[in-house]
């Protein structure tokens, strides 16, 4: 989802169609973005299912072609009708000369792109000065809500997939006057053990936030903090998705005598499974149902998290890293903090930028490019710099 709303912002910027190559894990999970039309590669095109495979891109790359010309000292004459985008996190130097302005000249002479990419690439488009009036004209006022504004337009969840959404949200969330969700990304549950992970989600829910985002669970008074930030004895609250918490505030609930505090949560799937097409509806419904939370706590590196913010159009709190050896060692403090930005974050990127206060190009100042404060190495765009 970051990958193809990039390549839509970039096939708008260069007046081009876009076609999306879904394998059979994903055909059934969105419905059709554009009127009367398809987004959908024909069955029958020449290069589907080979796009993927080395010897496309040893044949048809763009960084292949340019690492081709450094080696011959002279310019060659591309005029095939195709060239590959390799713009995975993986891509190498002569891929990424593709954000440099002088290369889009050549490729504007090339009908067919074939872009592949697992990044969000579209914070670079705006530190390239050939797009970069386009894109003030595109979004004048709020450069954190890109990805939410390209997301809602592209990203219609299929009936299917809609009638779990709503079916849950009507049967768990809809009443609450408050909605929190929790997205919970482990990359290592060596460095990182789950009763670690529990004290971070407590610490940060509890009193990390500067407003009281959860009651305390070892208190039996019933008032919580309202939305708008006015005391009240009726305000429920409903969790998504952290089954730990389901019991701390269940005994809370009973002192209460009153579910003021709900935890929920939609599935049981532990670990991520690679082309599943089950799995990959029920982690878009998780996506969603986040998406429609008005508090967002959620992991550091975590693309999910991106996304599920990104489609909310909220700026989330985000955990800190807790990469440890040790789990008697204590929670990092702050164990969360307050993004910098709606947007998500480009993980891995060309290295051409500084984002230095001082740092200026060409094209004028960017201010609104900044790293990303859970990636070291990412860059993510922001409205003003903090």
């Amino acid at each position: 989802m970051l990958s193809i709303s990039s390549s839509f912002l970039y096939a708008l910027l260069t007046n081009r169609v876009l076609l999306v190559d879904f394998g059979p894990d994903m055909v059934d999970l969105f419905c059709e973005p554009f009127h009367n039309s398809t987004w959908f590669l024909p069955r029958d095109f020449t290069f589907k299912g080979r796009a993927n495979t080395p010897e496309f891109r040893e044949t048809y790359s763009l960084g292949k072609l340019l690492r081709r010309e450094e080696e011959q000292k002279k310019e060659m004459p591309y005029v095939a009708s195709l060239l590959q985008l390799f713009l995975s996190y993986d891509n190498d130097d002569y891929d990424k000369l593709f954000y440099k302005s002088e290369t889009q000249p050549l490729l504007k002479k090339v009908p067919w792109l074939v872009l592949r990419s697992d990044q969000y690439f579209a914070p670079y488009l705006f530190l390239m000065p050939c797009f970069r009036a386009e894109l003030d004209r595109m979004f004048p006022d709020d450069k954190e809500t890109v990805f939410h504004h390209l997301g809602r337009y592209l990203f219609s969840p299929s009936n299917q997939v809609w009638g779990h959404i709503i079916g849950f949200y009507d049967a768990y969330l809809a009443k609450a006057d408050r909605r929190i969700g929790l997205q919970i990304r482990v990359f290592s549950l060596d460095k990182t053990p789950a009763s670690l992970i529990l004290s971070q989600v407590i610490n940060c829910i509890q009193e990390e936030s500067r407003i009281i985002i959860l009651p305390n669970a070892t208190t039996t008074t019933t008032t919580t903090a309202s939305s708008s930030g006015r005391n009240r004895t009726t305000t429920t609250t409903a969790i998504l998705f952290y089954t730990e918490l389901n019991r701390m505030y269940k005994e809370w609930n009973e002192k209460a005598g009153a579910t003021v505090v709900g935890v929920y949560r939609t599935n049981h799937e532990e670990m991520q499974v690679l082309g599943s097409s089950s799995h990959n509806m029920k982690a878009l419904v998780d996506i969603y149902l986040l998406s429609m939370c008005d508090v967002l706590v959620t992991s550091p590196r975590s693309t999910f998290g991106y996304v599920a913010h990104g489609l909310a159009g909220l700026t989330p709190w985000i955990l800190q890293s807790q990469d440890i050896e040790d789990e008697e060692q204590r929670v990092k403090e702050p164990a969360c903090r307050r993004g910098v930005s709606k947007e998500p974050c480009l993980q891995f990127h060309a290295n051409y930028y500084d984002t230095s206060p001082d740092h200026r190009e060409a094209g004028g100042p960017v201010p609104v490019i900044m790293d990303c404060e859970d990636f070291q190495y990412g860059l993510k765009l922001v409205n003003r710099r903090v």
